[in-house]
């Protein structure tokens, strides 16, 4: 049983490591680009992989009720607007937006997939071997991934990416605690869902590190 846990663990680091590579080669030019491509074809091996150890967790009803979590999908909304308003603030945006552009919709869509990723596979497979370490470690999976998209070119990025890493790690933390209390995906995936929303929503095109 043990063994089997460090095994499954195993294959969320190597998703996190495959993750931060391609992150971290994705704004090259080719020849390097490939092996960022390569990557995330890694990346898709050890998501098959990891989702054949644990399906029945993944694929749970318990993970994916969402009954019973006014609570916690309350606290999530708020915390994700605030979250939001003050990003937008920091990069010198009106908190209430003005108009909803076309990317709005793509950034919805790369939140969720994101929680389902990090929230859902990294820390999934990392709590058969310690539940708490696992919020941590899909924080910080989902922290350097973030804040490795914008090193190259390090001067397209308002903050650092050392800031960003923490603004994400601390978000991180958040989100994979509400996985691991209520058993669900939902709150992740909502706040997730509305920060980038309000981010996002005057977007008319998708920036440039959305590879």
């Amino acid at each position: 049983m043990i063994e089997n846990a460090k095994r499954i663990t195993f294959k969320s680091l190597a998703l996190t490591g495959a993750l931060w590579l391609f992150s971290l080669l994705i704004n090259f030019d080719f020849p390097i680009k490939i092996i960022a491509l390569i990557a995330l074809v890694m990346s898709g091996f050890w998501v098959h992989s990891i989702y054949k150890d644990i399906s029945e967790s993944l694929l749970s009803a318990f993970l994916w009720r969402f009954k019973k979590l006014f609570n916690w999908i309350f606290i999530a909304v708020i915390f994700s607007f605030l979250l939001a308003i003050y990003s937008r603030i920091e990069d010198g945006l009106p908190a209430i937006p003005s108009k909803i552009g076309a990317f709005v919709i793509l950034a919805v869509l790369i939140g969720f997939i994101e929680e389902v990723v990090f929230r859902g596979f990294v820390q999934g497979a990392a709590q058969q071997w310690h539940q708490r370490g696992a919020i941590v470690l899909a924080s910080v999976s989902h922290a350097g991934y973030k804040a490795m998209l914008f090193v190259f070119p390090l001067q397209h990025l308002n903050n650092s990416a050392v800031e960003l890493f923490g603004y994400t790690f601390l978000a991180g933390l958040i989100l994979g605690y509400s996985r691991y209390v209520t058993g669900s995906l939902w709150p992740a995936i909502i706040a997730h869902c509305l920060f980038d929303f309000w981010l996002y929503i005057e977007q008319p095109f998708a920036p440039w590190w959305v590879w």
